[in-house]
């Protein structure tokens, strides 16, 4: 696909498969690692920050494919806002599991305080991306999405008579090492894994530089504010660690620098941190 039949894709259906983003080689050494560290415990699956866990994807996460894609809707400066490490167990035979709730990547808190009810901008804001470590099929519980929801104007969530099957839902097959990307406001869910192995995949949601994060930034005023409220906040993103970030690739880390352990960037000197916006830092 070129440049300009992606970006019709994501506005027509919300979504598009970029095929064999990683190598077969790539595919089976990040497998791997991922698998090994959800394996240390369940916390680690959906932690938004699972790139202080395991850094294997690292070294692709500025792909030209996608960040061609990324920077035409975001701007030149869009950025990772979160990681996650996720894998969807084979379901028990006699008992299968349902399908996973149909929801949004965007907006945030959509059971919590910054739950957003009522019609949505229309503009892209969120793109959320998975990267298939194992083949996306029927038989293992593919993701599900539902083309065009994304310019629904309506969060599933909200609505509950919305959260049933719909007869334009497709489920998303595709090889691993392909990376699914489509608008965070699309409606999608994980089916049913049927298989006998796990389906594992990374998920990696970039967003414009001028998107606040800090509700879900622990210790962050928003964070508080939801918490005070008797809200449970939305999601809770830790901060990247310091000798993570050093580790990534140079390409990777403007990517990431935003969310870096504000204390460790202060335990910095003024020259080893001149990259760094240090007013940012001290105005809180």
């Amino acid at each position: 696909m070129t440049l300009e039949e992606k970006l019709l894709a994501l506005d027509l259906e919300g979504f598009y498969i970029e095929e064999s983003v990683l190598s077969p080689m790539q595919v089976e050494e990040v497998h791997a690692s991922t698998k090994a560290t959800l394996l240390e415990g369940p916390e680690k699956i959906f932690g938004s920050t699972f790139l202080n866990h395991n850094q294997s994807l690292a070294p692709y996460l500025a792909n030209h494919k996608i960040m061609e894609v990324v920077r035409s809707l975001l701007g030149s400066s869009a950025r990772i806002i979160s990681t996650s490490g996720n894998m969807s167990s084979p379901s028990p035979e006699a008992n299968p599991s349902p399908p996973g709730n149909l929801h949004v990547d965007w907006p945030w808190g959509q059971s919590g305080a910054s739950y957003i009810e009522g019609t949505l901008p229309n503009v892209v804001i969120n793109l959320t991306t998975f990267w298939m470590l194992t083949d996306f099929t029927r038989q293992n519980g593919a993701t599900i999405v539902s083309p065009g929801t994304h310019k629904a104007g309506k969060n599933p969530n909200g609505y509950p008579e919305l959260k049933k099957a719909r007869p334009t839902e497709i489920q998303v097959e595709a090889s691993a090492g392909s990376v699914l990307v489509f608008d965070g406001r699309l409606w999608h869910k994980g089916g049913t894994n049927r298989s006998v192995v796990p389906r594992i995949f990374w998920g990696v949601n970039y967003a414009p530089w001028w998107l606040n994060c800090h509700a879900r930034r622990p210790c962050s005023v928003e964070h508080k504010i939801q918490s005070d409220a008797g809200y449970t906040p939305a999601g809770h993103w830790p901060y990247l660690k310091g000798e993570v970030h050093d580790l990534l690739p140079e390409q990777v880390r403007p990517l990431v620098r935003h969310w870096v352990d504000r204390e460790w960037v202060m335990s910095k000197t003024e020259a080893e941190a001149a990259i760094w916006d240090f007013s940012y830092f001290r105005d809180e």
